[in-house]
């Protein structure tokens, strides 16, 4: 047997665990490096996402102000009296400046916005920054501006550094409105952002040593994580290269002896190329060291796994064996036998749990042999109380029969359906009757009251063919009516009526209605002290209902009760279709009355 594990552990646990280990970590390492690859794409989409979400903000603002023509004669006025009348131009400035304002409320990016009119002159918002209008006007986006009237221009931080521009890194638009000459006096209107509303978003998601880069379909530098890289404007770097001249992927550069990590995305919306530059030894440092921790612990643990497992199979043979003669004694019917628990842990819990399995054997035969006298014990006892009911049942069935022969009708009727209702309740075909038959036993019990309190109530009874089948509990609807009968009509000054009304509720459920015109209550007094005590108006049977349906049908049935002081009391009884007798099929009643 030793011999056997021995092989077995070489051949089928030593030699697969080395495999699995060597193709997992090596396919691990692989999974990493897409995982790395994939997260730089999805930070380089997010990053662009948010940059032309922000680009958007401003190219539809300034869209916005383009269309705006009240803005433009504002602007207009204040050029035309700007010689003529002081005032007037003081006051188009004012309001021209509220307006921009309400367009520009969402930022504080918003350095200034240069109004340019077709006759010479500027209207600077905010501030002029001390800019000369020949040289802006004589600038290329200028010119280019003016080829494409009424569609926004965006120029980027490389734009800005050339001559009769701003001369700092921000990021500036440009648009020439479409109004007619009459009317506007405006040519051009040209807008600075500080360069920080787009820097600062590449910025929040560069690691440490690498960069982002937004560059515009003409190959100027838009924006960037780095200030150097727009000073020197390295847009043409080989480094981008490939960058350039593709729409999205990634890919590794080498230069000066350096790796580099380079992934890129085009801006459907802008047409702007965004760049990830990161080194690639960062990106593979996580990579690596995964892989060296993962080699190390493996080569460890197969290390410990092969000698504990050594003293393993060394220790489990002998406890085996004693195990298995044990067994075999069990087998034959011995169930006395114990072993000294040893081996390995798993070998001993499994020795202990062997002589526990044998005890408990013991322990079941003994119990098994006190139950069965139980079981005897408790169908005498049923057999014997068989005969109080029975004898009580018979009873009632002579006094039925001297009542005839004494010609006294009614203590005859009173005898015949107490009978009825005294032999459904001992029945022993089961707790369950049809729900028809349950109405027969409210007829007996309506012949009882009658004879007892005369002609004072009447009652009208209308139930659907459709749940006349469906079965109950036996006894739910007699404390029902008796709560009416007995507490509602008590004193009653008029003729009580009890209507019952049963209905179909769905395809699950069916509701039995029981409303009387008695003395009703106050709900908020009775029925509280009524839950504490078990009387008051509904007294021990309506409680017992209550418990019943609790305990047999659980969320499925349920007793509402609603009454009105003076007016009446209503009680729906809400329960379950059944086809068939939980329990076993009832008894017809003809067949009780023979008992």
């Amino acid at each position: 047997m030793a011999t056997v594990l021995y092989v077995s552990f070489v051949v089928f646990i030593l030699l697969p665990i080395f495999i699995v280990t060597w193709f997992s970590v090596r396919s691990f390492n692989h999974v990493l490096f897409d995982n790395v690859t994939t997260r730089a794409m999805q930070t380089l989409e997010q990053v662009s996402y948010t940059v032309d979400k922000e680009t958007s903000r401003m190219i539809n603002t300034i869209a916005t102000i383009a269309n705006d023509d009240k803005l433009f004669a504002t602007a207009t006025i204040i050029h035309k009296q700007a010689n003529q009348n002081q005032q007037a131009s003081h006051e188009a400035s004012i309001e021209l400046d509220h307006q921009l304002s309400n367009y520009f409320h969402y930022t504080s990016e918003i350095i200034s916005a240069v109004f340019f009119y077709r006759d010479g002159g500027t209207y600077a918002y905010k501030q002029s920054l001390g800019l000369q209008e020949d040289e802006l006007r004589h600038a290329h986006w200028y010119q280019q501006t003016l080829d494409k009237v009424n569609k926004v221009q965006i120029f980027g931080a490389e734009d800005n550094l050339r001559p009769g521009t701003s001369g700092h890194m921000e990021i500036t638009a440009s648009i020439s409105p479409k109004f007619p000459d009459s009317f506007n006096g405006v040519e051009n209107v040209y807008f600075i952002f500080r360069g920080s509303v787009l820097q600062q978003l590449l910025r929040t998601q560069v690691s440490e040593s690498g960069y982002f880069l937004v560059i515009s379909p003409n190959g100027s530098i838009i924006s960037s994580s780095s200030d150097e890289l727009i000073m020197n404007q390295t847009s043409s770097h080989p480094l981008l290269k490939q960058a350039m001249s593709e729409q999205t992927g990634n890919y590794v550069q080498s230069e000066a002896g350096k790796q580099s990590f380079v992934s890129y995305l085009t801006s459907e919306q802008t047409g702007w190329k965004y760049i990830h530059v990161m080194p690639y030894d960062q990106m593979l440092a996580s990579v690596k060291q995964v892989y060296n921790r993962t080699m190390l612990v493996s080569t460890v643990a197969l290390i410990v796994f092969l000698l504990a497992s050594w003293f393993w199979v060394r220790s489990m043979a002998k406890p085996i064996l004693t195990l298995v003669r044990q067994m075999s004694r069990v087998k034959m019917g011995n169930f006395q036998v114990q072993l000294e628990a040893s081996g390995p842990i798993e070998i001993y819990v499994l020795g202990h749990s062997f002589n526990e399995m044998t005890l408990r054997i013991q322990e079941l035969i003994k119990e098994r042999e006190i139950k069965e006298d139980e079981r005897l014990n408790a169908e005498m006892s049923a057999l014997q109380s068989q005969i109080g009911p029975h004898f009580l049942v018979n009873t009632l069935n002579a006094i039925k029969i001297m009542a005839l022969m004494a010609k006294a009708p009614h203590i005859q009727k009173m005898t015949e359906s107490l009978m009825h209702l005294v032999s459904s309740a001992f029945n022993r075909g089961g707790s369950y009757t049809t729900v028809r038959e349950e109405l027969q036993l409210l007829d007996d019990y309506f012949a009882i009251m009658r004879i007892r309190y005369g002609d004072r109530f009447e009652v009208h009874t209308e139930v659907e063919d459709e749940i006349c089948q469906s079965m109950m509990l036996k006894l739910l609807l007699q404390p029902l009516v008796e709560n009416s009968i007995v507490h509602g009509f008590h004193g009653l000054d008029r003729k009580g009526l009890i209507q019952i009304r049963g209905y179909k509720i769905g395809d699950r459920h069916f509701g039995i209605t029981i409303r009387d015109n008695g003395n009703g209550f106050e709900m908020e007094k009775e029925l509280p002290s009524s839950k504490q005590r078990g009387d008051s108006f509904n007294g021990i049977g309506l409680t017992n209902v209550r418990s019943r349906i609790e305990l047999q049908y659980g969320p499925e049935g349920r007793l509402m009760v609603r009454s009105e002081q003076g007016i009446g009391t209503q009680m729906e009884l809400v329960l379950p279709l059944l086809a068939d007798c939980p329990t076993g099929t009832t008894m017809e009643k003809e067949a009780l009355i023979d008992v």
